[in-house]
């Protein structure tokens, strides 16, 4: 069990495990902790108005503060002290709040672009994350390499994901969103990208999951409620199992561990009732997050 006790840097008391170099870790923690609460300084006035107002470079540039952040590499128990620190507790749903419009804005803008592009692979391969999601989608087709048909929640304007599985692996893909625009900008950039024969994307939530046909389900990071989307899914799959269904069905979902927490919510662990964790591939160097595999107890 680990000695701790309080130790005051600039006027915040730190808590502190006596095995640990403590001048070094409490001026790191510190340092953080100021960091984030100068970000969130900086976008506290940002509207939906304002940063709608954003070019796509201003957007990217002032969320990558926060980018840089989120892949700092520190062990979980320090991740912990920052996290639970209240100040950064106070400010975690409202960052969480403007990163995912941050994320949804940034994506819509990029979607404009690339669909106004002659080569749009070649756009996208220059795309500056292209890099993260493409180790990801490596990652998953190795833990799963028999998946025919994979349906993804929560794809968005730009199915990224889809795209590479249906381009580099020859996967069918069938990408599901709720909102209306995204599907209208997804649709026309399956068809931009030449992938109408692997790709199909439609309107709606995880309910209708059980009107297609199905081997693997992935879950956007952003996807939500989670919460409600895992209830269902595993109801779903319980009724695939009365149906006597030989081929059991692959179940991922894309999780915001470590530092990657001060992104958005992390999948907690009262959402996966009824489920077992099977395996975890690790978010490492800048990929945003980690993929869970899970099969129903």
């Amino acid at each position: 069990m680990n000695n701790m006790k309080n130790i005051e840097i600039n006027g915040y008391s730190w808590p502190y495990v006596f095995s640990r170099p403590l001048q070094r870790q409490s001026q790191q923690l510190d340092s953080i902790r100021k960091q984030i609460i100068q970000f969130h300084e900086k976008i506290r006035g940002l509207d939906g108005g304002k940063m709608a107002a954003l070019s796509s470079g201003q957007l990217f540039g002032l969320f990558s503060e926060l980018d840089a952040l989120g892949h700092l590499d520190l062990d979980e128990e320090l991740c912990q002290y920052i996290f639970n620190d209240p100040k950064v507790h106070s400010l975690l749903p409202d960052i969480y709040s403007r990163y995912s419009n941050f994320f949804s804005l940034h994506e819509r803008q990029l979607t404009e672009e690339i669909l106004g592009c002659e080569n749009p692979w070649g756009a996208l391969e220059t795309f500056s994350l292209y890099p993260r999601y493409e180790s990801m989608i490596r990652d998953y087709v190795r833990s799963c390499p028999k998946v025919s048909t994979l349906a993804f929640l929560g794809c968005g304007p730009l199915p990224i994901s889809l795209l590479l599985l249906g381009r580099l692996y020859g996967i069918h893909c069938i990408g599901i969103d709720s909102d209306p625009e995204a599907v209208a900008f997804a649709t026309r950039c399956v068809k931009h990208f030449g992938l109408e024969d692997k790709i199909r994307i439609i309107c709606g939530d995880e309910s209708a999951l059980s009107r297609l046909e199905w081997d693997s389900v992935m879950m956007a990071g952003l996807a939500w409620p989670k919460q409600r989307i895992f209830k269902n899914l595993h109801s779903m799959l319980k009724a695939r199992e009365k149906k006597g269904l030989e081929k059991p069905a692959s179940i991922c979902y894309r999780d915001y561990t470590g530092m990657r927490q001060l992104l958005y919510w992390p999948v907690r662990e009262e959402y996966l009732t009824g489920f077992k964790k099977t395996m975890s591939i690790q978010a490492e160097r800048q990929v945003n997050n980690t993929l869970v595999f899970l099969e129903c107890e």
